[in-house]
């Protein structure tokens, strides 16, 4: 178990995918590419990274910039714009919750891998998030109800999937290389950290779900961590885990 700090998660991630033949390397749903940052970092500057998002990805500018990046549209539902054996190693974070036919997608990932290369499967599991409040329940009511929610993007929702990342690794075309688990930790509550983001997510959650009871108490809740946060008591963290996965080797 390791415990991250804010957006360490990003630097763990790269860090925990092999890479050993030089690329290419694809992030399957990367958003604005903040992993595809770390791997840079990781890697070098002569590694081509891929980034991929159902709508093209509006990439960090530093990636934007970067000629051994390349950001490309598709549908994850779908199958992969790739040829066979297309990439050395492939990462995907905090995806696979949202796609319906889950092993469908595990079979295109392997197709597009090389021999003997990796797939990092990575989530996040709402239900294990904690908050320090004054009000255990209605904090679990909220959290529960978070971690239950399904935006009108995803097909599916599963906030409990990050342990199930190992029984769905295991009945993949993959063997199974390795686990991962991590806290990710806050203890600031400042603007744009993991537990305001948090804390964002829960609110949006809560009122379009038409939870309208907890949404009523939204504000007390909020003014109680504050509260803590003056005192030195806040804490907020949320369990991450990942599976490292292997194509074949000839």
């Amino acid at each position: 178990m390791v415990m991250l700090v804010g957006s360490g998660r990003h630097q763990i991630l790269a860090a925990a995918l092999p890479i050993s033949g030089g690329g290419p390397v694809v992030d399957l749903g990367c958003g604005p590419g903040l992993t595809l940052l770390a791997l840079r970092e990781r890697l070098g500057p002569e590694v081509e990274l891929v980034g991929v998002e159902k709508g093209l990805p509006a990439l960090e500018p530093s990636l934007a910039a970067d000629v051994k990046v390349r950001a490309v549209a598709a549908d994850l539902r779908e199958p992969l714009p790739f040829s066979d054996a297309s990439f050395e190693a492939a990462l995907c974070h905090n995806t696979l919750e949202c796609l319906t036919d889950k092993q469908a997608f595990l079979r295109e990932v392997a197709r597009v891998l090389r021999p003997g290369g990796h797939l990092l499967l990575g989530h996040t599991d709402f239900e294990t998030t904690v908050f320090n409040s004054s009000d255990l329940e209605l904090t679990r009511r909220l959290v529960h109800a978070n971690a239950d929610t399904q935006e009108k993007w995803m097909d599916d929702s599963d906030g409990a999937i990050g342990r199930k990342l190992l029984g769905i690794g295991r009945h993949s075309p993959f063997e199974l290389a390795e686990t991962f688990a991590w806290v990710v930790l806050d203890t600031s509550f400042a603007e744009g950290g993991v537990a305001h983001s948090a804390v964002r997510s829960i609110a949006a959650s809560v009122r379009r779900d038409h939870h309208d009871d907890l949404a009523a108490r939204l504000d007390e809740w909020v003014d109680d961590l504050r509260a803590l946060v003056g005192r030195g008591e806040f804490l907020f963290s949320v369990n991450d885990y990942a599976v490292l996965l292997r194509t074949q080797r000839e």
